[in-house]
């Protein structure tokens, strides 16, 4: 019976880079709800000025009214923020995997090449659904076309 010995996987293969692409994520969304919470946040302001210039008392129903669909917004937006947070990083996790993959799998082999002091080329695969799969395909073809010359 053959044993293969694998690593632990990690998700974080260049944390570096997967962090910062996901920051970039979040800063975007960060930014596109902080403009629809302050676009709803002027349009209920609008809404109380309205009350003002028709004369109605603070306690008005119309206020609390006005309140209570400001503070629901509020909530909202938070569950949304925080729903779309937590997919954001998972998501972006994923998808940085399935690039920093392949670029760590490239680096792997061109030390381990770079380490002998006759260099050996063979063929090397990704994981399938990683991205750039062209370049194992490219890297292949060299490879053949060196073995050729051999």
């Amino acid at each position: 019976m053959e044993q293969t010995s694998r690593k632990k996987r990690s998700i974080l293969i260049n944390p570096k880079f997967q962090w910062t692409l996901i920051g970039y994520a979040a800063f975007i969304a960060t930014l596109i709800f902080l403009s629809v919470y302050g676009l709803f946040s002027y349009g209920f302001h609008e809404f109380v000025q309205i009350g003002h210039q028709a004369g109605l008392p603070d306690d008005h129903v119309y206020f609390q009214f006005i309140r209570m669909q400001e503070t629901t917004f509020l909530r909202v937006i938070l569950a949304i923020a925080f729903f779309v947070g937590t997919i954001l990083t998972v998501g972006g996790l994923i998808v940085s995997h399935k690039i920093a993959g392949p670029m760590y799998r490239l680096q792997k082999e061109f030390l381990g090449m770079a380490d002998k002091p006759q260099p050996a080329f063979h063929k090397i695969k990704f994981r399938d659904g990683d991205f750039f799969p062209e370049v194992p395909q490219a890297f292949n073809a060299l490879v053949e076309k060196v073995s050729d010359k051999k």
